[in-house]
């Protein structure tokens, strides 16, 4: 498999707010942390774009970033970088799916399937989950509007 490996060294004279802004960014795109200012997102043209965008953000305050696209050489540790992938995805649709079942209102239901959307976008390796996750939520809709004519 492909990864984009995005290496950055921020800039010393920038403030804490600064590396807060950079992480929050890498925490959103669901980076897998290699080690300090190395992290891997899997290839595809829309992380290519997400890391271009990143890596120009962090030249702009005045560090260095350079992206490259690599494979890694051993397998236990590819199989352990998509483990993680699809473990932070399926945590995250695990909570959606258990939300789901506790929702008593449409207004918390839309916010589950905004949650859904968002957690879909860091989905790179198309956990299987996916589809029970959106199953939940339109039995769910169902439920509450059949509950609501009632």
């Amino acid at each position: 498999m492909k990864w984009f490996m995005l290496v950055y060294k921020l800039p010393k004279s920038k403030t804490s707010a600064t590396k807060v802004s950079v992480w929050r960014k890498l925490k959103k795109l669901g980076v897998y942390p290699l080690q300090d200012s190395v992290c891997l997102l899997p290839n595809s043209e829309r992380t290519l774009e997400n890391l271009e965008w990143l890596a120009e953000e962090i030249k702009e305050m005045g560090g260095e970033a350079t992206l490259w696209l690599t494979s890694s050489l051993v397998m236990e540790e590819e199989e352990r970088i998509i483990e993680y992938f699809l473990e932070q995805t399926n945590k995250q649709y695990e909570e959606i799916i258990k939300s789901a079942l506790d929702s008593v209102s449409i207004k918390q239901l839309q916010s589950l399937w905004t949650l859904y959307n968002r957690v879909k976008l860091q989905d790179y390796l198309k956990s299987p989950l996916w589809i029970e996750v959106k199953g939940t939520l339109e039995r769910k809709a169902q439920d509450l509007t059949r509950k609501g004519e009632e």
